[in-house]
């Protein structure tokens, strides 16, 4: 029964890794038609708001692979004390 919860636990992780990889590739690219809004736009207010959300878009960016980074961690060590109580 434990093998088949750290799989569940091991397949979750896994998934959420891959959605993770799918909203950066998303976010990435708003990003990117965000940027080349804001310098098209002659109305310096409406440039600037634009540009303020690609700040952001880029921020969430940063935190989204700080939590990708945290789950792979994680992962690794409930792998490695899996193994260790397998012994």
């Amino acid at each position: 029964m434990g093998s088949e919860s750290e799989q569940t636990q091991s397949e979750r992780g896994e998934k959420t890794l891959f959605a993770i990889k799918e909203f950066k590739s998303y976010l990435e690219g708003v990003e990117k038609d965000l940027s080349r809004m804001s310098k098209k736009f002659s109305n310096k207010e409406i440039a600037q708001g634009v540009g303020f959300a690609a700040t952001g878009i880029h921020e969430a960016l940063t935190y989204l692979g700080i939590v990708r980074k945290v789950i792979e961690k994680t992962e690794r060590i409930v792998v490695k004390k899996s193994i260790i109580s397998d012994k």
